[in-house]
């Protein structure tokens, strides 16, 4: 019971983390407001966008996944639960992707960083001492 809740608590971390990130960047690179979903029209804005907010969105795959995946690895320390973590953050960017045309090296990052952002979790993370509080 305790792996299922810190798959389901890291995963919910991971797209906060990811959501806060996004927000930051449709902040400070504020899309414009379509009518249309023509496949066209969204792949202009998406080529057109600056390439400072297309690092912070793979930043926030990045982010996301090291989050996601020590706060999953602070409630049950197992390593499937980081990596369950990282599976999801991997098929999120995934489907991110699929639906809007991205360049390559966007799609290629969806996979590689959030990878490498749980094998950093994985080596940052350490085992709580018994008595220590799991998330102090």
């Amino acid at each position: 019971m305790r792996t299922l809740l810190a798959i389901v608590f890291g995963v919910l971390a991971a797209l906060l983390i990811i959501d806060a990130v996004e927000q930051v960047t449709s902040a400070l690179y504020p899309l414009p407001i379509l009518d249309s979903a023509d496949a066209a029209t969204l792949s202009d804005v998406v080529h057109d966008m600056p390439l400072v907010a297309k690092l912070l969105i793979v930043f926030g795959w990045l982010a996301g996944a090291f989050g996601g995946a020590w706060f999953g690895l602070r409630v049950c320390d197992r390593r499937r639960v980081g990596w369950a973590v990282v599976i999801a953050v991997v098929a999120s960017a995934v489907v991110s992707v699929a639906t809007l045309p991205h360049p390559v090296w966007m799609k290629v990052c969806a996979i590689v960083l959030p990878m490498l952002g749980g094998a950093l979790a994985k080596r940052m993370h350490r085992k709580p001492y018994p008595g220590e509080a799991l998330l102090g």
